[in-house]
């Protein structure tokens, strides 16, 4: 077993009694409200069946809805980075006055590589900024199936060389596939020596092993409660090339976890990718790397993106905020 140092878990989540958990179906009654009235704005559309230039402009109508009475910021400021033939834009958030030598936070969307953006998730992205009191930087990387693996990790490693230039160190935090690209990205540093800038990791929900016909694939992956087995697999399909199927930079569970930055893992309860937060936070420790894990109670996939209007989500990024804000003021 891990030492307490290196193993911070929410209960019944360790080891031992996860071997036996009995993945509930039950979900937040405040959440399902706000699920149901979006399901009735959206009407009789499948989004995840979706055509992805339709999927994309379909997510960002949705999210729009939930995109009120949310935190100020100070100053938000645009720019961008070329990487290639791509333009990669970055949008920064400032809850407070921005400082230039402060550590910053680098936000990477979910979406399964395919759709999402700044403006899908600029709920998050204000939330943390408030939470962190960081400047924090959303990063619009190029999307699949247009731009297939590895073009979103190329983009992910020459912002944060550009932003390393310029901060001491950063916090790598995002989503789904977000979080996915996050920790191949830290992965690939600390394989090329050059890990001692990423302070931290924010992991929500994140893709980190191939998908299962068991565990939390079985239990949630039918779309009830959201993102399916079926829909990501479409995402996968429209990502990866065939031989990149066993790559750890596709699925991190498969290469090697130790000496990472503290990670912090945020799981939803009643999700399909719930195994996979589990698995890793168990690996990382057992590798000798901090890792923290908190699982949210009734919420599904993608639930932070309600941070305006639902509590748990709101209290969720407050508590990552706080983690990253606590590892940056210890440099």
């Amino acid at each position: 077993m891990a030492s307490p140092g290196l193993f911070d878990s929410s209960p019944g989540f360790e080891p031992e009694a996860f071997a036996s958990y009995a993945y509930p179906r039950v979900l937040d009654p405040q959440l399902a409200q706000l699920l149901e009235a979006q399901r009735v704005a959206r009407g009789p559309v499948d989004r995840y069946a979706l055509p992805f230039p339709e999927a994309r402009l379909q997510l960002l109508q949705e999210r729009r809805l939930g995109q009120t009475g949310e935190p100020a910021m100070q100053s938000i400021e645009t720019s961008g980075l070329q990487v290639a033939d791509r333009w990669v834009g970055l949008r920064w958030y400032h809850a407070g006055p921005a400082e230039a030598d402060a550590v910053a936070l680098v936000y990477l969307h979910g979406g399964g590589w395919c759709v999402g953006s700044n403006d899908t998730h600029d709920t998050v992205l204000r939330h943390l900024a408030v939470a962190s009191a960081l400047p924090v930087c959303g990063v619009d990387y190029s999307l699949a199936p247009e731009h297939p693996f590895p073009a979103a990790l190329d983009d992910v490693r020459a912002v944060v060389d550009e932003l390393l230039a310029r901060h001491p160190r950063v916090v790598l935090a995002g989503d789904s596939a977000g979080a996915n690209l996050v920790l191949a990205e830290a992965m690939r540093r600390r394989d090329a020596g050059a890990g001692e800038g990423i302070a931290a990791l924010l992991l929500f929900y994140g893709v980190y092993a191939p998908l299962r016909e068991s565990g939390s694939c079985a239990a949630y992956g039918g779309g009830q409660f959201g993102l399916s087995v079926a829909a990501q697999r479409r995402y996968l399909d429209a990502y990866l090339p065939t031989s990149a199927s066993a790559d750890a930079r596709v699925f991190p569970l498969l290469g090697r976890l130790h000496g990472l930055p503290p990670a912090y893992l945020l799981a939803a309860e009643l999700d399909l990718l719930l195994d996979d937060s589990v698995r890793l936070h168990h690996a990382m420790a057992a590798a000798g790397s901090r890792s923290v894990l908190r699982v949210c109670a009734g919420m599904n996939h993608g639930f932070l993106n309600h941070a305006n209007l639902l509590g748990a989500a709101a209290g969720a990024l407050r508590e990552a905020g706080g983690f990253a804000a606590a590892v940056a003021g210890s440099l």
